[in-house]
């Protein structure tokens, strides 16, 4: 992809804009980038396939048949007619005595049933035709089938034909309600009628939705191809993990980090690399790996600032993308915009991140996460919830600061057991404070707490509200 100059949807750069405008912007930048119609709208996956949970449908679904697709027995027992067990049981104190007919297993046809006789049933067989109701086997006098149906004769074995009578059920406890008509039987259709929508353009794909699907007998399902995203970290210090560091050096957490984040967000990330401090470089590699790749977005990580060596900022300030700041710390400065569609190129939509893997992250969940899920269902929108401090805080004037804290579980748990104070709001107390070279307290957190512009001082026990990080759980 050839490099290109465009406007950008976006407040003015010449001021720092609020967490929200941003927000607004980046989602802007997104909708073109992944809503582009010359790119795939739609993929055919097998049902069985690997990996479609998350995925979002493209198109609605209709029932083909309903489901049970037939009558069917929801317990082991026998097919009855209620009214050759009614009249005798009742006047016998519940018990009643009918000869059997023959045994339905599940996945065969069922025979008619007899008058005054009775056809064993397992979980899953058809109703025999005469049947109004199925009596547990658990309610006869013997309890369980072995003791009342033959071993299976090995396969080719002779079957002694004989006299033998009948074997005689013995049904016992019977109540009114034990002969209802429909007692334990799945109604064709109880769950799902032929031309029920089960499926809706945007529905996120679930285990249960899956399994719904083949027991419709529908192969395949329809989804969205996944996002796709290119991600660049830069910087003549970094190294990759497990390399000899030199004085000056550290190691690449940027690229795992962006890698694991978009994963979660439901992107597919199609190349990651990290490059060296020159402007010629980087832009080569940039322009090669959109053109190799073709991703709809495009992350970096670092080199956005005013610093020397900035060469995110050198070489795409020209193209298409601009940098400024937004009022929250972590993560102020930010770059943002679109390589334009050219020829059969689609567009791309760029986000610039700081360096340091914390502005990063946070970056990630506060301007990012949120931005995609309004446009991908496969995108888990941010998890916000409300916090009470165990302690006081300060923040600084003017922005919006994300402060890592995690859960106090004796107070939790404490506040939970308590029926009078309802929903319990869960304590938080900060890890370490807001510097953004602190990835180890980050990698402790669970929230990041949310102090807003006015939040110069917070006492202990206010409640704020606070973004829950992936991969954490409620107290």
């Amino acid at each position: 992809m050839a490099p290109a100059t465009a406007p950008s949807p976006s407040v003015p750069a010449t001021r720092r804009t609020s967490v929200p405008e941003h927000v607004e912007r980046l989602r802007g930048l997104l909708a073109e980038a992944l809503e582009d119609p010359a790119r795939p709208r739609t993929e055919r996956r097998r049902v069985t396939d690997s990996g479609l949970v998350g995925r979002v449908a493209a198109v609605d679904v209709e029932a083909p048949g309903p489901l049970p697709s037939f009558d069917n027995s929801q317990m082991d027992g026998f097919a009855v007619r209620a009214e050759d067990l009614r009249t005798q049981a009742l006047s016998a104190a519940g018990e009643s005595t009918l000869p059997l007919a023959g045994v339905v297993p599940a996945g065969a046809a069922a025979p008619e049933l007899p008058p005054g006789g009775v056809l064993a049933v397992m979980t899953g067989a058809p109703i025999p035709e005469g049947a109004d109701c199925v009596v547990p086997v658990e309610r006869t006098t013997a309890g369980r089938f072995e003791q009342i149906l033959p071993a299976p004769s090995a396969p080719g074995a002779a079957e002694d034909a004989g006299d033998a009578s009948p074997a005689q059920i013995t049904f016992t406890g019977l109540t009114e309600d034990d002969l209802q008509p429909g007692r334990f039987i799945r109604r064709t259709g109880s769950d799902v009628q032929a031309g029920d929508r089960v499926l809706s353009v945007g529905d996120v794909l679930t285990p249960s939705v899956l399994g719904l699907l083949a027991a419709l007998g529908l192969p395949d399902v329809r989804i969205r191809p996944r996002a796709r995203a290119l991600v660049l970290s830069t910087g003549d210090e970094v190294r990759q993990p497990g390399s000899p560091l030199h004085p000056g050096q550290l190691y690449d957490a940027d690229t795992p980090l962006l890698i694991a984040a978009l994963e979660s967000f439901g992107v597919d990330v199609q190349a990651a690399s990290a490059t060296a401090d020159d402007v010629e470089i980087f832009t080569d590699v940039v322009w090669a790996l959109l053109a190799e790749h073709d991703p709809q977005l495009l992350v970096t990580a670092g080199g956005i600032s005013a610093g020397a060596f900035e060469v995110v900022r050198q070489g795409l300030a020209s193209r298409g993308v601009e940098f400024g700041s937004v009022a929250q710390q972590p993560g102020g400065p930010q770059g943002w915009g679109l390589i334009p569609a050219q020829g059969r190129q689609p567009a791309v939509a760029v986000i610039c991140l700081p360096g340091n893997p914390v502005s990063c992250a946070v970056s990630l969940e506060t301007l990012v996460r949120p931005a995609l899920a309004e446009l991908d269902a496969a995108c888990p929108p941010p998890h916000r919830l409300t916090v009470r401090l165990e302690e006081a805080v300060d923040s600084k004037p003017g922005v919006t600061q994300y402060r890592r804290a995690v859960f106090t579980a004796p107070e939790a748990e404490a506040a939970a057991s308590d029926p009078e104070q309802g929903q319990p709001v869960p304590e938080v107390r900060l890890v370490g404070g807001p510097s953004s070279h602190l990835l180890g307290h980050l990698a402790r957190a669970d929230v990041l707490l949310e102090l807003h512009e006015e939040d110069t001082h917070v006492e202990a026990g206010a409640e704020r509200e606070a973004l829950l990080l992936t991969g954490r759980t409620l107290p």
